[in-house]
Order: structure tokens, then C-alpha cells, then sequence
């Protein structure tokens, strides 16, 4: 069994990949939201870093992805270890490294096109009440991430608790808000990982992502071939009253 790194490994580590100190990262924290981490200097084997006094307390666990030019991307984990009152605004904190992960550049799961309705459940959001309802449609699903359109926008880092039917069958999960786009027709595509996810919807998606034939159309841009259809069907439509006119 290999070697779970000290604190102090994981501490250079990460020092190898974040950009040269003093620098401003943006984090996602456990307790839903991004925010600005501004890191100062490395003193006793931990970072001394400002943050946002609202957002911040001690054994919060933030997560930071970096992307370096030689060594690819990263996933750096934070967790405070002490937090100090600095001023209205800032708290000073303490920072020790829990996990350094090197992620792929490709999807980690299969990943399958989708086109169904499904209910979004605010658990935080920076723009809506706690408990707050959207109706979404999936674009694609896989064990680790889906993404689905919706009418208004998300902020990175918030938390929404998902109910959906996959080719028949009920799953529900939570999910965390990485990136959110405009799509077609005033929508917008918001791209989510899996935070939380239990054994039967778990067997369910990966059936049907890996059941899925893997580099169509449909898995890169779904959102381009969900507009293409309803440009298709505009046109018929269009086709249909000419025909019934002459």
C-alpha cells in the first residue's frame, strides 16, 4: 500500500503548482460559494492567507484548481487550521494542505446526452433563497458531472440538490456549480460536479453512460444539437404553412 504524504510533502507540493507567492487564487468551499483566497507567505509549514471574514471559519475545506503551463492542471484542497479577526472585511487565516490531485484533461466518466426535465433544489446560492426550485433540462450525465440549461445563471461554487428520471429510472444527487454559460435562446448551460451521489443512482448513470457511443455530436455540444433540432423544427413549421398557403 503506497505512502499516504505528510502534511508538510503535500505543503511543497502544492507550493510547486500554485504561482509564485504573494498571489490571489479563487477557491470553492465546502460550505457552498467561491471566493478569493489571497496568499502571503509560508511560516511553520502553513500559509498565511486573507479571506473574506463571511465566508471563512476554522476546518473549512477549500478547493483550488490550478492550472500550470508545464505540469497540467491541479486540485488543491485547503483547510484552516486557525482564523484571526483582521478587519471589518478580512480574516487572517492559517492554511494547511489536505490533498493535492493531478486531474486529467479529459472527463474522468463516460458521459452521456441527455434530454430531460429535472427539478434543482437550492441548497446556497449567492442569487436565490435557501430551498428555491428551477426546472432544468440534463444536457449530459455522467458519475462525476452533468450539466443542464436553465433560464438564468449560477455562480461557481453554488450548491443545488437534484431530482431527475434517467431513461426511466428516479436518481436524486447534489451538485456543485463549476462554470456557467449563454447557451441558445436566452438559456444558459451551467456545468456542475457530483458531490453527492448514492449506490443506485450511481449504477444507474454509469449503465447508461457507458451503454452511450462515446465522441458524437451530442456528448461534446449537446447544446448546439438541441438548437439544431429546434431550428429544424422551426423550419418545418414554416415549411408546413407555406405548403398549406399554396
Amino acid at each position: 500500500m503506497a505512502r499516504k504524504p505528510s502534511r508538510e510533502e503535500l505543503m511543497q507540493l502544492a507550493l510547486g503548482v500554485l504561482p509564485e507567492l504573494p498571489c490571489q487564487i479563487d477557491v470553492l468551499s465546502e460550505d457552498g460559494g467561491s471566493f478569493a483566497l489571497d496568499l502571503m507567505q509560508l511560516e511553520d509549514e502553513l500559509l498565511h492567507a486573507f479571506g473574506p471574514r463571511e465566508q471563512v471559519r476554522k476546518e473549512l475545506h477549500q478547493l483550488a484548481r490550478i492550472t500550470d503551463e508545464v505540469r497540467g492542471r491541479y486540485e488543491i484542497e485547503f483547510e484552516v487550521m486557525d482564523a484571526f479577526f483582521h478587519s471589518g472585511a478580512q480574516t487572517l487565516l492559517h492554511l494547511g494542505v489536505s490533498g493535492v490531485r493531478h486531474r486529467k484533461m479529459r472527463r474522468a466518466a463516460p458521459r452521456m446526452a441527455i434530454t430531460e426535465q429535472a427539478t434543482a433544489r437550492v441548497v446556497f446560492c449567492r442569487t436565490l433563497p435557501r430551498d428555491s426550485e428551477l426546472d432544468v433540462r440534463l444536457a449530459d450525465v455522467s458519475t462525476s458531472g452533468l450539466a443542464f440549461t436553465a433560464t438564468r445563471p449560477l455562480d461557481t461554487g453554488d450548491l443545488l440538490a437534484m431530482s431527475a428520471s434517467i431513461q426511466g429510472h428516479h436518481v436524486s444527487l447534489e451538485v456543485r456549480v463549476i462554470r456557467s454559460d449563454p447557451a441558445p435562446y436566452g438559456r444558459f448551460r451551467v456545468g456542475c460536479e457530483i458531490t453527492e451521489l448514492d449506490e443506485d443512482a450511481h449504477a444507474v448513470i454509469a449503465d447508461v453512460a457507458n451503454a452511450a457511443p462515446s465522441g458524437s455530436e451530442a456528448e461534446r455540444s449537446p447544446e448546439r444539437l438541441e438548437a439544431r433540432e429546434r431550428m429544424l423544427g422551426r423550419d418545418q413549421g414554416l415549411s408546413s404553412r407555406i405548403r398549406d398557403d399554396e
